[in-house]
């Protein structure tokens, strides 16, 4: 029996708050983070905001009143300076101050996608670039050949970091904090006013729906088990 648009909005909503939840836990204190738990990132973003039919879009569609606005600092906002003395830098990607607070402009998803965070080989190496990168070439999803430009330059760095640094990798726990912040307005509108199927759900004497999802989330947080 085919679902209907309720039943279909009520899991993508779970799995959404699920999604940044997860991402908020990987991406404290990136330093800190093992370089398995910072790949795991790149797959939560790609479900959210890069996939076909990204997850965002799908939650969002019934919530247009809540926004959604990224901060963030381009690569070329702080860091091209060497380019003003005539260096050419040949492999570099951003850090936490790319995580942008009130003074960054708020952008939309498509024009966070498209900021640029880091250069190799003279490749511009955008958000979506990297998110894509982890994703499909370090393994994140699929453990594949570096394809696009400036790929070859982050996969040829990565075996020399790896068991002596997290190295470029953290970028995800920066970028998963910029995520996570600008999807939290959506994710309380969710915890507060979710999709309910009428015939399953009513509310009992706290005001929480009965056999609905929220319910046994908020309990649980409520009881610290996050």
């Amino acid at each position: 029996m085919a679902w209907d648009i309720g039943e279909q909005m009520i899991l993508a909503e779970w799995l959404f708050v699920e999604t940044v939840d997860d991402i908020r836990r990987r991406c404290q204190d990136p330093a800190m983070r093992t370089r398995y738990e910072l790949l795991g990132i790149a797959p939560l973003l790609r479900k959210l905001l890069i996939d076909d039919a990204p997850l965002l879009h799908k939650v969002r569609a019934a919530r247009r009143e809540v926004p959604v606005q990224f901060r963030i600092h381009s690569w070329n906002d702080l860091e091209d300076r060497l380019a003003g003395d005539g260096l050419t830098r040949y492999f570099g990607i951003g850090d936490e101050k790319i995580v942008g607070g009130p003074d960054a402009s708020p952008m939309t998803l498509k024009q966070f996608l498209r900021t640029v965070i880091g250069v190799a080989e003279g490749n511009d190496l955008t958000v979506k670039s990297v998110i894509r990168y982890y994703s499909h070439v370090e393994g994140g999803v699929h453990f594949g050949i570096p394809k696009e430009p400036g790929e070859p330059t982050l996969s040829t760095m990565s075996p020399m970091l790896l068991g002596h640094a997290t190295g470029q990798v953290q970028i995800l726990g920066h970028l998963g904090q910029i995520v996570a912040d600008a999807l939290e307005p959506l994710r309380r509108s969710i915890l507060s006013q979710p999709t309910i199927h009428k015939l399953w759900h009513s509310k009992d004497d706290r005001g929480l729906f009965l056999n609905h999802w929220t319910t046994e989330y908020l309990e649980r947080t409520s009881a610290g088990q996050r």
